[in-house]
């Protein structure tokens, strides 16, 4: 067993959970293994000294068309009107926006989203996406989550597609 200063530290950056498996399996343990979502949460994670490291605008806004959100504010608009939702559905929503027209699988949500390996079960995923629905036809009807049969979802806003 190794000691607490001869652990490896393996990051993964963007990595599916398929692939995160994968690490964990060929470490047999050995390693620590930090899931990053993106290279901005790394470089702020890196980041001890903003010269060295700067870091990116603080304030992260997605826009689709008409559809905007606002992460610092945890706001979405569509058409300039408060769209009220969950967390969760924010988070998903954010998630799907911020790649336009990707397919994301229950897997890489499940990922992103819950922050979490997915180990087939995709009924958090489902439960969520009808929710997320039902929060957009009640407030933001040019946006829609569209289901890819046997892969997973993607967003759909009315003006780019």
């Amino acid at each position: 067993m190794l000691g607490k200063m001869d652990t490896p530290l393996v990051l993964c950056v963007g990595t599916t959970s398929d692939q995160l498996a994968a690490i964990a399996a060929a470490t047999h343990g050995q390693a620590a293994v930090l899931y990053l979502p993106d290279a901005a949460t790394l470089r702020t994670a890196l980041a001890v000294d903003p010269v060295v490291v700067p870091k990116i605008a603080a304030h992260r806004v997605v826009e689709c068309g008409k559809l905007r959100l606002d992460v610092d504010l945890r706001e979405v608009t569509w058409r300039g009107v408060p769209v009220p939702m969950s967390s969760r559905e924010f988070d998903l929503l954010f998630t799907l926006a911020d790649d336009p027209g990707r397919v994301w699988s229950f897997a890489d949500l499940t990922t992103h989203v819950w922050g979490r390996p997915y180990i087939g079960d995709t009924q958090a995923v489902v439960s969520a996406v009808k929710r997320l629905r039902r929060s957009l036809r009640e407030g933001a009807s040019g946006v829609r989550v569209e289901s890819v049969r046997g892969v997973g979802y993607r967003v759909v806003v009315a003006e780019l597609a």
